[in-house]
């Protein structure tokens, strides 16, 4: 991973190959250098919220000092001492209908799975009840009946780009509108505020309203 100019800026880990292929196209769009995307086997397997904390206790990151030895080509130095910014964030992309109980998603939601991490007050939750699809329908950015005509559903990769069929637009604007349209599905989702992160930390940016 090579990051230009700015230090690390948030690491994100998703669910599978949807998410994947969602943040890798929003981080390249709005040239997003300074975030790491982590998935399991480049998306081929999910990440689980029932398997995060397995992830997170992973030697890159478990531990502070093992955060500092991966990423410190692209933190802040200051003093002689390793700076991380105020604003870093962990992003966790997930489903919520493979949790083994109602407890488990709700500790994911609101945080408690990680309160014994070193790295809690970074990490944001992002769930989507109960899977990304659902979330995608609710928001009307695909159709119900795109997925439910799919033979092989295992293997099916949600197109979430073009937003609309305006190939003029560009790619920072299908992102705000894809932003935007989230926010139709905020009872059941909360992605819009990872959207929003991205639009907001791009290079070069008109910040949109707070939601």
């Amino acid at each position: 991973m090579s990051y230009i100019g700015n230090y690390l800026k948030a690491i994100v880990i998703v669910h599978g190959k949807s998410e994947l292929q969602m943040c890798n196209f929003i981080k390249n769009k709005l040239r997003l250098n300074n975030i790491h995307i982590i998935s399991k086997d480049n998306g081929k397997h999910s990440i689980q919220i029932s398997s995060v904390m397995k992830r997170l206790n992973g030697k890159d990151i478990n531990t502070l000092d093992h955060f500092k030895n991966t990423y410190n080509d692209y933190l802040e130095i200051k003093d002689n001492k390793t700076i991380i910014d105020e604003d870093f964030k962990i992003f966790i992309v997930m489903d919520t209908d493979d949790c083994n109980n109602e407890e488990e998603k709700n500790n994911f939601i609101n945080k408690n799975m990680f309160k014994n991490h070193w790295a809690y007050d970074y990490i944001v939750p992002i769930y989507n009840i109960t899977n990304l699809e659902d979330v995608l329908i609710k928001a009307e950015i695909i159709d119900k009946n795109t997925i439910k005509n799919k033979k092989d559903k295992k293997n099916y990769k949600i197109k979430i780009f073009p937003i609309t069929k305006q190939d003029m637009e560009s790619d920072v604007k299908q992102i705000e509108e894809f932003y935007q349209k989230l926010l139709k599905a905020k009872n059941i989702s909360n992605m819009h505020k990872f959207i929003k992160f991205c639009l907001d930390n791009r290079p070069i940016h008109k910040k949109i309203n707070n939601k």
